[in-house]
């Protein structure tokens, strides 16, 4: 979608920014608009679900403890969705 954005904007819109200058073609569009939104309350919403996971207990006997691989964590895809919706946000306010 930005890329798509971007490609159809006038040429000399760059200059346009650095004057001021404003008029019915200027401004964000509507999916744009509607994107800022989404991306804004779901990095609110990933940022409040993102708590301390409690820690497994390890296995019953006494034995040794498992210890979780990366793809094992929970928290970690949680952050990871965390930090693609903010690099998605920062774009849109860009655009």
């Amino acid at each position: 979608y930005m890329a798509g954005a971007m490609a159809v904007a006038p040429a000399g819109a760059h200059s346009a920014h650095m004057a001021g200058a404003t008029g019915a073609g200027s401004g964000a569009p509507l999916i744009t608009g509607v994107l800022l939104v989404y991306y804004a309350g779901y990095v609110l919403w990933a940022g409040a679900r993102l708590l301390p996971v409690p820690a497994t207990a390890g296995p019953e006997g006494g034995g040794a403890t498992a210890v979780a691989g990366w793809g094992e964590r929970p928290e970690l895809a949680l952050v990871c969705r965390l930090a693609m919706g903010i690099a998605m946000l920062a774009m849109l306010l860009t655009l």
